[in-house]
């Protein structure tokens, strides 16, 4: 028993002060950067309407997509806005790659009748550049209801 006093004696007290100042101050900044992730939760509208008014989807579509995400635990399968689970592809690139690919292509076919691909270089970068100008456009408006609302003559720029 004298071994284990001579053994505890032997540590400085502050090591206990040092080990709670440690735990207090990793619990608060776990606890601000807690508070911070849902105060700075992107906004899920109320309802998502069409340039004629029609309603896309709601609100509790969002949340019912929610749930089945975490019903068949699909944050294990791949990395949604370069977060989670590392064990697949990010889907937001992948489907922002292929969405320029499908803008790209059907703007081409309209404006020259042929792919994109296809096209000659000054043509090729009207298009690319047209494409990345659409889908950087921020078209998010809120009303008061919290209804999403589409820019009203939108240029893509």
């Amino acid at each position: 028993m004298t071994d284990e006093r001579s053994d505890t004696a032997s540590l400085s007290p502050w090591w206990r002060h040092a080990a709670i100042l440690v735990m207090i101050f990793g619990f608060s900044t776990l606890s601000f950067v807690t508070v911070q992730t849902y105060d700075n939760a992107p906004p899920i509208p109320a309802r998502v309407v069409d340039e004629a008014g029609g309603t896309i989807f709601t609100h509790d579509d969002v949340l019912r997509g929610q749930e089945v995400f975490f019903k068949y635990g699909l944050m294990e399968h791949g990395s949604l806005w370069g977060h989670g689970a590392y064990l697949g592809p990010d889907y937001s690139a992948e489907y922002l790659h292929r969405l320029a690919e499908i803008a790209r292509d059907t703007l081409a076919r309209q404006r020259y009748g042929t792919p994109h691909a296809s096209l000659e270089r000054g043509p090729a970068l009207e298009i690319a550049e047209q494409v990345r100008g659409t889908l950087k456009t921020n078209r998010y408006r809120r009303d008061a209801q919290g209804v999403a609302l589409p820019t009203v003559g939108a240029t893509g720029r």
